[in-house]
């Protein structure tokens, strides 16, 4: 090869390696130019103290009467996203003294749109922790508490507007664990907290064996006294009395599952959602069978799988892919219909019942969606996801448009406070940009399944650019659950765009460096056999 044209790909490697670095980079100097900028905007004040020695925080970068609607806009308009992260990082450390918003003052901030509770998870290599915490439009936060060492599932109070319960866990070690025989293990709880008060109490708490997956992610309220638990490290959901903390109700995932299906290694079902219905059956997520299955009742008064509403099948990816968080969407609101964050997907999607059969309606993403685990449809018939591994949140008008968006670091799931018990009220996709959808008369009871023709989309917007495109594809080819992976150990910044530039950077890197030793007049098989006449003339010598 010439000389000349060795040192046109020398320039052209080098190059792509500066590009690829410098978008890496960039990645980086953004995050923390937005974390520098939200300490300088921010002023945090600490509320009332819950238990555990938690902590809230009102906050208010600008006034509280502030325009609610002013990042409600389509990305041609030039979207702006919310930068809420960084205020939480300054939450975290501020001591000031203050007092806290009045529910008239969150009204007032809160705008049409709401208010917005988040649960997030933190982030385990950085150390960095979860936070609980209510957001106005404008990114202020109303409520901050990072007591847990997580925040899973959160739901609004029927009949209190700025109540809600939530679950979180906590790890313990030592003699806490000893019932266990472990050496680690895990306390669940189930609070309850008043937004604008800082009332805090503690509605039901458990400690269970191991960590990871001894942490329960949902627990669906049935009345004032009961709940209903998906409990992960046991593979079942069982039904507990308040008021004395008595087990009435459980039923196995081994009563009906081999358990040569799922996951393995002491996470089975990884059962992450349980909601109960109107008509009394129960909805569940085991997300290691790629399924949403339903429980009726037996003629023996039990509960059992009806298999012909199940939702997906094990390892059949196209379907759902280690969903999180299904919604159920009834008759009365153009449904049967099952709203779904499919997380290894990384879209959300709905799924309609159509002649006993369940069909694609909907499904929504873009370039940077990665690992979604909540999408809760509104009653407006926009759409409100979490966006796990894209540190953010984002909603989704029925013309699939994003009016709103703010960063948070590993979000798990996300309310909004006025609409309803997460997809309570909205409407099915067919019914979108109908709203508001008046409710019909006909009984759900599980048997009335609408003949309704649905379309099929494939998940994207029609106006995506060329890159978006070329992004999108490139996700589509790329082992989600290794990149899922990389990205839920990886610092708070890291994106899937960084993931792949970095990657570019060491293969050019390998084939400059392949390049160089070829051009050096070596080759393998010469460098092996190289090798081999020394090791023979080792030999000859030991001989």
């Amino acid at each position: 090869m010439r000389a000349r044209t060795r040192s046109a790909l020398r320039v052209l490697f080098l190059t792509v390696m500066i590009l690829s670095a410098a978008a890496v980079a960039q990645s980086f100097l953004q995050s923390t130019a937005g974390a520098e900028t939200g300490t300088e905007t921010t002023t945090a004040t600490p509320a009332a103290t819950p238990p555990d020695d938690a902590t809230t925080v009102a906050e208010e970068n600008r006034s509280a009467g502030g325009d609610a609607t002013a990042t409600a806009a389509p990305p041609s308009s030039g979207l702006t996203e919310v930068d809420v992260e960084s205020r939480f990082q300054r939450a975290k450390s501020e001591t000031l003294p203050g007092e806290n918003w009045s529910t008239q003052r969150v009204r007032a901030a809160s705008g049409d749109r709401g208010l917005t509770v988040v649960a997030t998870q933190g982030f385990y290599v950085s150390g960095q922790t979860a936070e609980l915490a209510a957001l106005t439009p404008d990114g202020s936060v109303v409520y901050f508490n990072d007591t847990y060492r997580v925040y899973f599932d959160v739901d609004p109070v029927e009949g209190e507007r700025y109540t809600v319960e939530y679950v979180a866990a906590k790890r313990f070690e030592g003699e806490d664990c000893e019932q266990f025989h472990s050496k680690q293990c895990t306390r669940n709880v189930v609070n309850r907290v008043n937004l604008t008060t800082g009332d805090h109490e503690t509605v039901y708490a458990e400690m269970t064996p191991q960590v990871a997956s001894g942490r329960w992610h949902d627990v669906d309220r049935i009345n004032d006294t009961h709940l209903i638990v998906a409990d992960i490290v046991e593979d079942s959901v069982f039904v507990v009395d308040t008021r004395d903390d008595s087990v009435v109700w459980e039923w196995r995932f081994d009563e009906h599952y081999s358990r040569e299906a799922g996951g393995q290694g002491g996470d089975w079902t990884h059962v992450n959602d349980v909601e109960v219905l109107s008509d009394g059956r129960i909805m569940l997520s085991p997300r290691n069978m790629d399924e949403v299955i339903f429980l009726d009742r037996t003629d023996g008064g039990g509960y059992a799988v009806d298999e012909n509403w199940t939702l997906g099948e094990d390892d059949d990816h196209s379907i759902l892919y280690e969903q999180h968080n299904a919604d159920y969407i009834p008759r009365a609101y153009g449904g049967p219909a099952v709203v779904v964050a499919d997380s290894e997907n990384a879209r959300a999607v709905e799924y309609q019942r159509v002649d006993g059969e369940w069909v694609q309606s909907w499904s929504w993403r873009d370039v940077r969606l990665k690992w979604p685990r909540d999408a809760d449809r509104l009653p407006n018939g926009n759409t409100l996801l979490v966006d796990s591994n894209g540190n953010r949140l984002v909603e989704v008008n029925a013309d699939d448009e994003i009016v709103w968006s703010a960063a948070v670091g590993m979000p798990y799931d996300v309310e909004r406070i006025g609409t309803g018990d997460e997809s309570e009220g909205g409407p099915a996709a067919r019914l979108r940009g109908r709203a508001p959808v008046e409710p019909r008369t006909q009984p759900e009871d599980g048997t009335n399944e609408t003949a309704t023709e649905v379309a099929i989309g494939d998940g994207t917007a029609s106006d995506r650019t060329v890159t978006d495109q070329f992004w999108l594809a490139l996700k589509d080819v790329t082992p989600s659950l290794v990149t899922n992976g990389i990205l839920y150990t990886a610092p708070p910044w890291v994106l899937f765009t960084d993931l792949a530039f970095a990657a570019l950077f060491v293969l050019v890197g390998l084939c400059w460096a392949s390049s160089e030793f070829y051009w050096a007049g070596h080759t393998l098989r010469g460098v092996a056999a190289g090798i081999g006449r020394r090791v023979r003339t080792g030999v000859e010598n030991v001989r």
